[in-house]
């Protein structure tokens, strides 16, 4: 069943997330992740990845050029790859910042987006490249959404265009959630989204339990993993929930900052000075 409104000027966006420590953060199979996601990608879209991004260098290499650098890299924290032409509005960023940190926050997370063009595939498609990473790499929590196509999939805002350039402001939400997002193993989501991917701890408030199964589908992906379904009239409903708003990090008045718990996540999360 299609849960999302046709339109040929939107992407497709994937989000996935696992929170880490100083130990899995080095554990995290990066290489693994990357590969897997060419593959999965190239095989949905039909497109051929064309351009590379490692560690922040950019990287015009084949494929199997590529695949021999990601071998030699003794830490892999960032990556991005595009597929096709720049018209296609096909690529995939991942990062795992916690190993390129000097002083290290005890917590730091492994993230991945992907973008797809929405002529490129299907609904159906998508779910099942979020899925088999969340089985394969054990990701924590994440959604799947769609944005216009002038929107930048990371910060998921209107790109601001210039005469010659093009960029996207930074925002307030954007740090609450790069330094409070541990909460998602506390029983917290970023958002409402039309398919969500929920963890154990998002089950253990009876209240929160009932609104999952009372509203939307659910299916369980993994024994950790259960994927929450809504369709657009039932996210601006639930958005009204106050039970909803309470877990709830990012929203517009960010009232997950006045929670008691918010700090302690930060401490969590927050970067010492001259720790990059």
């Amino acid at each position: 069943m299609n849960f999302f409104r046709k339109n040929r000027q939107e992407n497709w966006i994937i989000k996935l997330f696992k929170i880490t420590d100083k130990i899995s953060a080095k554990q995290f199979d990066m290489e693994g992740c990357i590969i897997s996601s060419i593959e999965d990608i190239s095989f949905s879209s039909k497109l051929n990845a064309t351009f590379f991004d490692l560690n922040y260098r950019n990287s015009r290499r084949t494929l199997n050029g590529f695949k021999k650098a990601l071998k030699k890299q003794k830490e892999i924290v960032y990556s991005s790859v595009y597929f096709g032409s720049a018209n296609s509005n096909t690529n995939f960023t991942i990062s795992n910042p916690m190993l390129n940190y000097t002083e290290k926050p005890n917590n730091s997370k492994v993230d991945i987006c992907i973008n797809i063009g929405f002529e490129f595939t299907s609904q159906n498609s998508i779910e099942n490249i979020a899925e088999k990473l969340i089985e394969s790499y054990e990701f924590e929590y994440g959604y799947i959404t769609k944005l216009p196509e002038d929107y930048d999939s990371i910060t998921e805002r209107k790109i601001q265009r210039g005469l010659f350039s093009t960029s996207v402001r930074s925002h307030e939400h954007d740090g609450v959630w790069t330094f409070h997002s541990v909460a998602i193993l506390d029983g917290f989501i970023k958002h409402l989204y039309p398919i969500n991917y929920l963890n154990k701890s998002h089950f253990n408030n009876p209240s929160v339990k009932e609104i999952i199964f009372k509203n939307g589908h659910t299916k369980k992906i993994t024994e950790n993993i259960t994927k929450w379904t809504l369709n657009l009239e039932e996210i601006e409903k639930l958005k009204t929930y106050e039970r909803i708003k309470n877990i709830s990090i990012v929203t517009a008045e960010l009232e997950f900052l006045n929670n008691e718990k918010a700090k302690g996540f930060k401490d969590k999360m927050e970067l010492k000075k001259g720790s990059c």
